[in-house]
């Protein structure tokens, strides 16, 4: 797989996001670029991977976090969805869409779970109120009820930490 011209995007930005440093392995079949988050003050970076499947010719187009090595976005690709340089930058504003959408609503779903009225905060505020103010009905389970509400709270707070 060749991209013809691969040294020229650097300088791409979309929504903030910026490539720099393209470069290429020897034989070109592994493309290699940053790319800067020019939204924050401290700049966070992005590793952008083409690679190439000689035996199906399929381009595999990735994009890691560069401190974590943790995939953001992925995509299949045929050499005619790259040949030129404008159709890259259409694949790759594709996939920061899709970065941008999957983290606005993992923190919709993060902020729901915290603050919503099935969230961590209203189960504990439930809790408490029914151990402080003495429920009827939960008057001797009670503690059993205020474990299983942490239990709860620490299963969602894992599950939360897993997403990170």
């Amino acid at each position: 797989m060749r991209i013809k011209g691969w040294e020229k995007i650097s300088g791409y930005t979309y929504k903030g996001y910026s490539i720099v440093n393209p470069i290429h392995d020897a034989i070109e079949e592994g493309y290699f670029a940053t790319v800067l988050n020019l939204n924050q003050v401290y700049k966070p970076k992005w590793d952008i991977e083409l690679t190439t499947n000689d035996t199906t010719g399929v381009i595999t187009f990735r994009i890691l976090d560069n401190v974590t090595q943790h995939l953001l976005a992925k995509s299949h690709l045929t050499k005619p969805n790259i040949e030129t340089l404008q159709k890259f930058r259409e694949q790759y504003e594709m996939l920061v869409d899709d970065i941008l959408e999957e983290a606005q609503s993992y923190v919709k779903k993060a902020t729901t779970n915290i603050n919503g009225t099935t969230g961590i905060i209203n189960q504990v505020q439930s809790a408490s109120t029914n151990v402080l103010y003495g429920s009827s009905s939960l008057s001797t389970t009670t503690p059993a009820h205020l474990i299983q509400t942490l239990q709860t709270l620490q299963q969602q707070i894992d599950d939360y930490n897993k997403k990170l």
